[in-house]
């Protein structure tokens, strides 16, 4: 008789003693308590789903059906997941999950038709034991429409009060410019009177130097005003895939001239396992211009200057490191420094940071910074995996 004969029969033996009153209550207790943990479950506000290792259903609650649009339990159940959901994004998500079980996923998604709902999506592995041999999985979805649209509101207000301090700061850089416009657009006035009167003659060196005067502060009007642009310009990313390891070669390609003159060792270290990203290339372009600017002027009094830009991967993340052994940043200018027109430079702009903060924004990143007087300062741009924030090339 084969092990599994062996304990059945043994099984059999002890339940034929047991009292038959027993084995009923026993039964019942077990199908009370079952009843109730169904009750709980489907009380429950978050969408809670139980798949096997291959992802198939074992088990849903009533939430769950409905933000899934499923209406009949019995046909879902031992059906994969993915084949239950024709949305691309949660297909994605979940074949990224099946790929790397080794760690939770976490996303919220577009989901249903309009209108449509913001779901939150957090996959669990459970550990393999004697009960879970091969370890299930749990699915929680949470419902985080309101909370998006709260935060877009609080975006949205953000912005305006971004926008209102980028206005004053541009008043108050355009009024310098335009004295000096004045100033000099009356001086070659004066000029001209003088040539038009009897035997009067026109200082034309005088006058040449007012008309270079203004042509240089109108260059520099269009150049505050074109930065104020790039800093509110509500452009979104136009995505498509991007190879960003020789994006940043000719970035560094660019500005090795500047260095050299600088005397600034610039470097790139690449993630040569990074795959090709849907990005806006010349936003991020932009950006990392923008920080390896910043760290070249750290540098400036530095021993031995260095700049160096790196690149590489995280938990459902990828990123751009820019790293100075430059002055660092004071503490008490650290809360600053995204500010518009902040600047500690003589002839900065303070918007720099500002661009590259939205820019990352819009592509659903974070930025962080880690700044140390006298010692330097690292910015890591980092950009989720799954690239839903922006808009493929093309798309709508």
């Amino acid at each position: 008789m084969d092990q599994k004969g062996g304990f059945e029969s043994r099984f059999l033996s002890k339940l034929s003693i047991i009292d038959r009153t027993d084995i009923q209550n026993f039964l019942s207790h077990l199908v009370k308590e079952k009843n109730f943990l169904e009750i709980i479950f489907n009380a429950l506000l978050d969408g809670v789903l139980v798949l096997r290792p291959s992802l198939e259903v074992m088990y849903l609650n009533n939430t769950a059906m409905e933000m899934l649009g499923i209406t009949n339990r019995r046909r879902v159940v031992d059906v994969r997941i993915t084949d239950l959901v024709s949305n691309e994004e949660f297909r994605e998500l979940t074949t990224r999950f099946a790929v790397r079980r080794d760690h939770r996923v976490d996303a919220t998604i577009p989901i249903g038709t309009p209108p449509t709902r913001m779901l939150r999506v957090t996959i669990i592995p459970l550990e393999a034991d004697k009960d879970n041999a091969n370890g299930s999985v749990v699915m929680m979805l949470h419902d985080a429409t309101e909370t998006e649209k709260l935060e877009e509101q609080r975006r949205r207000a953000d912005r305006a009060t971004a926008f209102t301090t980028l206005a004053a700061g541009l008043a108050h850089e355009i009024k310098n410019p335009l004295n000096s416009l004045q100033i000099h657009a009356q001086l070659l006035q004066r000029a001209l009177r003088e040539a038009k009167r009897p035997r009067g003659r026109m200082d034309t060196s005088r006058a040449e130097e007012s008309s270079e005067i203004i042509l240089e502060e109108i260059r520099r009007l269009d150049h505050v005003v074109n930065l104020f642009l790039d800093a509110v310009r509500p452009t979104r990313p136009m995505a498509e895939p991007t190879d960003i390891n020789k994006l940043i070669d000719h970035v560094v390609a660019t500005l090795r001239p500047e260095a050299e003159a600088a005397n600034v060792e610039l470097t790139f270290a690449p993630d040569h396992e990074l795959p090709r990203m849907h990005v806006d290339s010349n936003q991020v372009t932009q950006a990392v211009i923008n920080l390896v600017k910043n760290g070249l002027d750290a540098v400036e009094h530095a021993v031995n200057p260095r700049v160096e830009i790196r690149t590489g991967t995280g938990d459902d993340t990828w990123f751009i490191r820019v790293a100075d052994n430059g002055v660092g940043i004071p503490a008490d200018e650290r809360g600053k420094i995204f500010e518009p027109y902040f600047t500690t430079k003589v002839k900065g702009t303070g918007l720099g940071l500002v661009i590259v903060s939205r820019i990352v924004e819009e592509h659903g990143g974070t930025l962080d910074l880690w700044t140390e007087a006298g010692k330097g300062t690292v910015v890591t741009l980092s950009f989720p995996a799954l690239e839903r924030p922006v808009r493929l090339l093309g798309g709508l």
